[in-house]
């Protein structure tokens, strides 16, 4: 039986050994002296040598750590992913999209860029699934099953992916999605980037894995303690062979994994293990005083904090009588997220956002025109959670209600007129965003962050794009393009 418990453990013991390194990395673990090798752990940074395995041909310590996360998170096969969640998104679009074989794949339209990037590269035809904005707020709400049913009982056996959760905190009912995918032979794949918390404590419910998708993608270091870039990809089911993903992953993962990384990954495991019960009880109970902190802002709103949505079973707190959220587009909700709303009021979510960092030293995920995200984790500490509670405390003081408005929201569908590769192969040049109405765009348009197309190659540029690109152009949203003109230019087909 091996001595060690982690691969984290198992590097430490190797640091402290004598043994030459005459092999990659370059700097051969000699960093003393040096100080940002000391700092970032050079010591502990090696390459595939004798009694450390291949992530591309796991047989030894990395098989076995993969056995274990798969054990926590229930699922049958589990894939460390060292190039983000993206490289699972890319690998699990291409091997679901090899099995099905018909050419098309069944997507939500806010969806990652990197779902798009790899429904390009497998030159899939999607067929869009459009959440309905949660009313008052702005945002996407879950994916509807009937919409799922619809799609996939005309495209059996084609492919599903979908966000669960979302940027926002959004969850989709996975189980019943699951079950209707299935019952047509079709794959279902869900990003949880934003979730790998869910499903593994009684605290956090959610999680697609015990849910039944096929193939779920997850970040270790959006919510948990994984280093950045860090993640899994969790296979369940047969409807996917597990060699059909590892091929995959050998095309898009890098060929010299970082152990640093891996390691990170194989002890954030070992954490949740040991440790996971007191941990996700404090950071429920820091979301709890959070809540009670909140409870009594008048013109700010915090959807599933200072105001619950019907989803959520919750008393009333701090003495104050509980407002709800009535709002069919909303599943679930995932209580980590914190999604400050600024619709009605004199404020934009760029102003917001820009406040807390100047007036509190407060640094949020990201703003959009009516909202900031606020992204809490399993090792916030209480002051930081009661910090950020007491500053929206104070705006909240100080912003005053205005008319009521329509909160903004993504525009339509627009119409497609050709496909990505047609569009990308076809001759484009640059024009203002002004004057684009009509024409036909040549590239990917999305805010950073979180990274989600507004426009895709091939659609038209309809006035209600145009007029949404600018409504968050000037809110100060940053907009991003593939050719990099945004937020003034966009390459439009000749």
């Amino acid at each position: 039986m091996d001595e060690y418990k982690s691969l984290f453990q198992r590097l430490a013991g190797y640091a402290a050994s004598n043994t030459v390194p005459l092999h990659m990395p370059g700097h051969k673990r000699n960093a003393a002296g040096i100080p940002f090798l000391e700092e970032l752990g050079a010591k502990y940074d090696i390459t595939e040598i004798e009694g450390f395995d291949d992530l591309h041909n796991p047989r030894g310590i990395l098989a076995d750590a993969m056995q274990k996360a798969a054990r926590l998170w229930k699922s049958d096969t589990c894939f460390f992913l060292v190039n983000g969640s993206t490289c699972g998104i890319l690998s699990a679009v291409r091997a679901a999209a090899k099995i099905s074989g018909n050419g098309r794949i069944i997507m939500a339209r806010n969806c990652h860029k990197s779902v798009y990037n790899a429904v390009e590269l497998s030159e899939l035809t999607p067929i869009y699934i459009a959440p309905a904005a949660v009313e008052g707020f702005g945002f996407c709400g879950s994916i509807p099953p009937k919409d799922i049913e619809i799609a996939v009982r005309d495209n059996p056996g084609t492919p599903v992916i979908l966000t669960s959760p979302t940027y926002e905190g959004i969850i989709s009912n996975i189980a019943e999605i699951s079950v209707i995918c299935h019952l047509y032979g079709s794959p279902l794949i869900v990003d949880e980037a934003h979730g790998a918390h869910l499903g593994i404590s009684p605290f956090f419910n959610g999680g697609a894995v015990h849910a039944g998708a096929d193939i779920v993608v997850q970040s270790l270091h959006k919510t948990l303690t994984g280093l950045t870039q860090t993640g899994l990809l969790h296979l369940s089911g047969g409807l996917i062979p597990p060699e059909d993903i590892l091929r995959e992953l050998s095309i898009f993962e890098t060929s010299s994994p970082s152990y640093l990384l891996m390691s990170s990954i194989d002890g954030t495991r070992e954490l949740i293990e040991t440790r996971g019960g007191e941990l996700f009880k404090n950071w429920n109970k820091r979301l709890d005083r959070f809540d009670k902190l909140v409870s009594p802002l008048q013109n700010l709103k915090i959807p599933g904090h200072s105001d619950f949505f019907d989803c959520q079973k919750k008393n009333s707190l701090a003495g104050y009588a509980r407002r709800g959220i009535e709002s069919s587009a909303v599943y679930g909700f995932d209580r980590s997220k914190i999604v400050i709303s600024c619709e009605g009021t004199d404020t934009t979510g760029i102003s917001l956002m820009s406040e807390l960092r100047s007036r509190f030293g407060i640094e949020c995920e990201m703003a959009a025109c009516g909202y900031v995200v606020a992204m809490t984790g399993i090792l916030d500490s209480d002051e930081s959670i009661e910090r950020l509670g007491k500053a929206l405390c104070r705006l909240d003081a100080k912003t005053r209600t205005t008319a009521p408005r329509i909160p903004f929201t993504a525009a339509k569908l627009p119409p497609r007129r050709m496909s990505v590769s047609e569009a990308r192969a076809s001759t484009s040049r640059s024009m203002s965003v002004r004057d684009v109405r009509g024409k036909v765009s040549a590239e990917y348009i999305w805010a950073y962050p979180p990274g989600i197309p507004l426009v895709v190659p091939g659609e038209e540029l309809t006035e209600e794009i145009i007029k949404s690109i600018i409504i968050q152009r000037e809110a100060g949203v940053s907009l991003r393009s593939t050719s990099g003109g945004m937020p003034k230019t966009l390459r439009i087909l000749l």
